[in-house]
């Protein structure tokens, strides 16, 4: 498996290009976005990532050689200073958060791959810290954005590139958690939220006919815990069988297990990281977690345990201190 990692550094203003090799990162290109670079994703077709960048509010869409490295980007603008972006299922859509400006925001990509400025904005979302895409069952398509001072997730659904608020309204967690990020399981239909102010992860589930309802809420730090509470990211292995996440002030990494037959999720382990964990990734095979560290001059390069999902320190590689986000693409298969 051909993959390349994408590390982004607000502080330098770099995307850091690398090689993911068995575990150790091998530089290929670091580019200059002229500005504090920060939220990555990269579109479905695998054709091009999307880079955040303030102060001066735009996305710089890079088109993606065939080796991963970056060439000359389009820019466009945005509404305010971005979270957190996603796409949608087809690319074709892009949804940015802003936590300062409180909003969420929908431009569109044309058929020569330019994005165009915003088309909607909507206001009045507090905090509003992350974008999540969900498919529906019958066709039906879902933006979640976490707001993290209403303490809610918001629910919209899209209908002729616009979004509205959803017909059976927005989840809500505990008082005082702060939903952050969230992440889809890649079959069951569970959905996750990390809540940054009370370090916690709550699980719910999606049912067919639409609802979303909570099952769970664990701690994400070790019993006895007395720090203080910031919990930063979230993500799955492919296979769905692990959850890991991020915590900033213990600098500490988070294991759970997912069980198979009904989804219930146990709090297994805890790893040191780099200091700050703000960003991570797990690769395409579930074989690597790589962890970027705000208060690191380097990324970390932890190997996952197929069976058991513990994590063992592989590699680190240096970025420059303040890197916080992490994407990593796989070229195998890619379209040309």
């Amino acid at each position: 498996m051909q993959q390349v990692v994408y590390v982004a550094n607000p502080v330098s203003g770099l995307i850091h290009v690398f090689q993911l090799a068995e575990g150790e990162l091998l530089p290929l290109q670091e580019v200059q976005t002229g500005g504090e670079v920060q939220p990555l994703v990269i579109s479905p077709d695998r054709r091009w990532l999307h880079a955040g960048v303030r102060p001066d509010f735009r996305v710089l869409s890079y088109p993606i050689a065939a080796d991963g490295r970056l060439g000359t980007p389009a820019s466009a603008p945005l509404l305010g200073s971005a979270s957190h972006t996603c796409t949608d299922g087809s690319g074709r859509l892009f949804f940015a958060a802003s936590y300062a400006f409180n909003h969420a925001s929908v431009s569109r990509m044309d058929e020569q791959g330019q994005m165009q400025p915003p088309h909607q904005c909507l206001d009045g979302l507090m905090a509003a810290h992350s974008v999540t895409w969900l498919a529906g069952h019958d066709g039906e398509q879902e933006l979640l954005v976490a707001c993290l001072k209403e303490d809610a997730i918001r629910r919209f659904t899209l209908t002729e590139d616009r979004l509205t608020p959803h017909p059976l309204g927005d989840l809500h967690t505990a008082q005082g958690a702060g939903p952050r990020h969230l992440a889809l399981h890649p079959t069951n239909g569970d959905l996750y939220c990390l809540n940054e102010l009370d370090g916690t992860l709550s699980r719910y589930h999606r049912k067919a006919d639409g609802h979303i309802n909570g099952r769970q809420s664990l701690d994400m730090l070790p019993p006895g815990y007395e720090g203080e509470r910031w919990g930063a990211d979230l993500h799955l292995t492919p296979d769905g069988r692990f959850l890991y996440t991020s915590e900033r002030a213990s600098n500490l990494l988070t294991l759970f297990g997912i069980d198979a037959r009904d989804g219930a999720l146990t709090s297994l382990a805890h790893f040191p990281t780099e200091a700050c964990p703000r960003g991570f990734a797990i690769d395409h095979g579930g074989r690597w977690l790589i962890a970027t560290g705000q208060q690191s001059d380097q990324v970390a390069v932890h190997r996952i345990d197929h069976e058991s999902g513990q994590l063992t320190l592989a590699s680190r590689q240096p970025v420059g201190k303040g890197a916080m986000w992490v994407r990593v693409l796989d070229l195998a298969g890619r379209p040309a």
